[in-house]
C-alpha cells in the first residue's frame, strides 16, 4: 500500500512539472489599478480609490488615494491626511494624521507607514509612534527623533538614547547625539572625551561596538557591499563592514576593499600597498597606483611608479615590467603571462618571458579568441595570430563581437563580411552594416529580410523579416504575411497560419495575438482559449511575458484599455 500511495505521489508531481498557468481578469472597468502587497490592490472608480483582493471589496471607493500596505496595515489619504485600516476592511483610525511635519526630519523616517507593529506620524504637534490599535506607543517625555523599520531614536532629559518600535529602551538616553550611518543597521552616537566631541558606532538593536574615538565617518560602495571609514585626528582611517565589524583599526593614511573583497588597497607616506584580511601585506606601500587583475585563478597587481608599470603576483614576485598601460591579460600557463599593452599610443601583445610578441604598431586591440587578435591600423579592422601573421585582412571599418567572444564579426556594407569563429575558422557571408553577433551565431539584415549564420556554417536563410524563439524543433518567424512557425532545421512551414503575433511554446502550449485578441493554441496551432479580447493594449508585451511560464516574477498583468480603462489579469502558477 505504501509503495501505490509513493507511486501516486510522484505522478502528481510529475503533472505539475507539466502543468499550465491558469488566469483570472479582474477589476475590468477600473480606472486605475496599483499593487500594494501579494493579492491586494488599490483599485480607483468614479474618482475614488479603494482596496480589493480577489475580486473581493476590503475597502470602499471611498479614499482619495491608498498609499501603501505594509506590516499588515493600509495606509489611506482623506483630504491630505493619512488613516489606517486592516486587511480586513476595519478602520483602524480616521484620516488625522498630516502627510507631512511642518519641519525637515530624518531621512530615514518614513512617516504613515507601519513596520515592525509600528508608524511613525505627525499628530499635530510632534513625532509619536503608533500601535496597530491606533494608539500611541511611547510616552510624551520621550521625543521621537527618526524612525527606521525597528529603530528608534529618540530624545529625553536633552541625551538621544535608542528604543525599537515597540517603545522598548535598547540604549538609555546618555548620548550627546545617535544618528544613523547606514539606515536601519548601523549607527553612530557622539560623546564627549575632554570636552571634544568623538564618533563611536552603535548597533540598529542599541549594541555599543566601538568606542566614541573618531572625528568623522563616511561610507564607501565597493564589490555591491557597504563599508564606512573611519578618521582620526591623527590623520589615519579605520574600516568597518555595514554590520559595524571593525575590519582594519586605524593604521593606515587611506584604507578600502578592492575589486574582489579579498584584499585591501592602503596607502602610508603618499604610497600604496595590498594588505589582506588579518593585516596580512601583500606588497608593501611602495608604488604610486596600485590595480587589482584577475585571470581564471590567478590573482595579480598591476603597481605604476612614474614611467613604469610593474605585474607583481600575491608574493610580491615581479611577473614583468614595462612602460604603457595594460589593456587586458590574454592567458597565464606554466608561468608565462601574456597581455595586451600600449607603448607610446600603439598597442602590442607581450610575453612576461620573451617580451614582445607583437610589437606595439596598432591603434587599438579590440579582443582577442584563442589567439587571434582582434587589431585597428589607421581606419581599419583586422586580425592577427600571435606572431603577427594577418587571419582576416584590414579590409572592415566595423567590428562586433559576442559577450564571450566566441562569435567575431567584421563588416561594413560595402564588401563581404567575416565571421570569426574562436577556433581561427573563419566564415564569409555577404555584406551587410547590420550585424548582431549571439554566443553561437550571427544574425544580419540581407535585403530587408533577417538571416542567422550558426557557427557550423549553417544558415537560417528565407524570406523571413524578424526571427524569434527557437526552442524544441520549433522557430518562430515573421514573413509578409505575419508571425508564423517553422521547423528549426528544415525551415519549412509547420502551419499555413499567420499572426500579429506569436511566442514559443512553453510545455504543450504557446500563446498568439491575432485581430487584437490573445489566444492560447497548443501544439498543433489550434486556438484552445481567447485570453484577452480586443478591448486592450500592448498584447504583443503581454504575450512574451506570459511565455516566461512559471518563471514570472509577478502574479498579474496590468492591462489598458482603448477606452482609457484598466484591468487585472491574475496568473494562477
Amino acid at each position: 500500500m505504501k509503495r501505490i500511495i509513493l507511486i501516486l505521489i510522484a505522478a502528481v508531481f510529475a503533472m505539475n512539472g507539466f502543468a499550465q498557468l491558469s488566469f483570472e481578469k479582474m477589476y475590468q472597468a477600473s480606472e486605475a489599478i496599483v499593487p500594494l502587497d501579494g493579492d491586494f490592490f488599490a483599485v480607483k472608480k468614479d474618482g475614488k480609490w479603494g482596496v480589493m483582493k480577489n475580486n473581493m471589496q476590503i475597502l470602499d471607493y471611498f479614499y482619495d488615494s491608498i498609499d501603501v500596505l505594509s506590516d499588515g496595515i493600509i495606509t489611506y489619504i482623506r483630504n491630505d491626511q493619512a488613516g489606517f485600516a486592516d486587511t480586513l476592511g476595519n478602520v483602524i483610525t480616521l484620516a488625522d494624521y498630516l502627510q507631512e511635519t511642518p519641519y525637515n526630519r530624518a531621512d530615514e523616517s518614513i512617516l504613515n507607514v507601519f513596520q515592525s507593529g509600528s508608524a511613525l506620524v505627525y499628530d499635530g504637534e510632534k513625532l509619536i509612534l503608533l500601535g496597530k490599535d491606533g494608539k500611541q506607543i511611547n510616552d510624551d517625555s520621550k521625543e521621537i527623533i527618526s524612525k527606521a523599520d525597528n529603530t528608534v531614536i529618540f530624545k529625553q532629559d536633552g541625551a538621544y538614547g535608542m528604543m525599537d518600535a515597540a517603545g522598548n529602551v535598547l540604549a538609555a538616553n546618555k548620548y550627546r547625539r545617535i544618528q544613523s550611518v547606514i539606515i536601519g543597521e548601523l549607527y553612530a552616537y557622539t560623546a564627549q572625551k575632554n570636552g571634544i566631541d568623538y564618533l563611536g558606532f552603535i548597533s540598529a538593536d542599541g549594541k555599543v561596538l566601538s568606542p566614541a574615538e573618531y572625528d568623522d565617518m563616511t561610507i564607501i560602495n565597493k564589490n555591491d557591499k557597504f563599508y564606512v571609514k573611519a578618521f582620526t585626528s591623527a590623520g589615519k582611517q579605520a574600516l568597518y563592514d555595514s554590520k559595524g565589524n571593525q575590519l582594519f583599526s586605524p593604521l593606515y593614511q587611506n584604507i578600502e576593499p578592492l575589486n574582489n573583497g579579498n584584499y585591501y588597497i592602503y596607502t602610508d607616506n603618499g604610497r600604496k600597498g595590498i594588505v589582506g584580511t588579518n593585516y596580512i601585506t601583500y606588497i608593501p606601500a611602495a608604488y604610486d597606483d596600485l590595480l587589482l587583475k584577475v585571470l581564471a585563478k590567478d590573482t595579480f597587481f598591476v603597481a605604476k611608479n612614474d614611467d613604469k608599470t610593474y605585474i607583481l603576483n600575491t608574493k610580491n614576485t615581479t611577473i614583468d615590467v614595462t612602460s604603457g598601460n595594460i589593456k587586458d591579460f590574454v592567458s597565464y600557463k606554466n608561468n608565462e603571462l601574456i597581455y595586451i599593452a600600449d607603448s607610446l599610443l600603439n598597442y602590442g601583445v607581450r610575453s612576461s618571458k620573451t617580451g614582445w610578441m607583437i610589437q606595439p604598431q596598432y591603434l587599438d586591440i579590440f579582443a582577442e579568441s584563442k589567439g587571434n587578435f582582434v587589431v585597428r591600423k589607421k581606419d581599419k579592422w583586422g586580425a592577427v595570430d600571435i606572431n603577427n601573421n594577418v587571419t582576416v585582412a584590414f579590409d572592415y571599418k566595423k567590428v562586433r563581437a559576442s559577450q564571450a567572444k566566441t562569435c567575431i564579426v567584421f563588416y561594413e556594407g560595402k564588401k563581404n563580411s567575416v565571421l570569426l569563429k574562436d577556433n581561427g575558422q573563419k566564415i564569409e557571408f555577404p555584406k551587410t552594416d547590420n550585424v548582431l553577433p549571439m554566443p553561437n551565431y550571427v544574425e544580419y539584415k540581407l535585403k530587408g529580410n533577417r538571416v542567422r549564420l550558426y557557427l557550423d556554417g549553417t544558415e537560417l536563410k528565407n524570406n523571413f523579416l524578424l526571427l524569434g524563439t527557437n526552442k524544441d524543433g520549433v522557430l518562430c518567424v515573421q514573413m509578409k504575411k505575419g508571425w508564423t512557425y517553422v521547423d528549426s532545421k528544415t525551415y519549412e512551414p509547420l502551419t499555413d497560419q499567420y499572426f500579429d503575433y506569436v511566442t514559443g511554446f512553453n510545455g504543450n502550449q504557446a500563446y498568439v495575438v491575432q485581430d487584437k485578441k490573445l489566444y492560447i493554441i497548443d501544439k498543433n496551432f489550434n486556438k484552445t482559449e481567447m485570453l484577452i479580447d480586443d478591448k486592450y493594449k500592448n498584447l504583443d508585451s503581454v504575450a512574451g511575458l506570459l511565455s516566461l511560464g512559471k518563471n514570472i516574477k509577478k502574479n498579474y498583468i496590468i492591462l489598458k484599455g482603448y477606452d482609457g480603462t484598466v484591468a487585472l489579469l491574475k496568473i494562477n502558477k
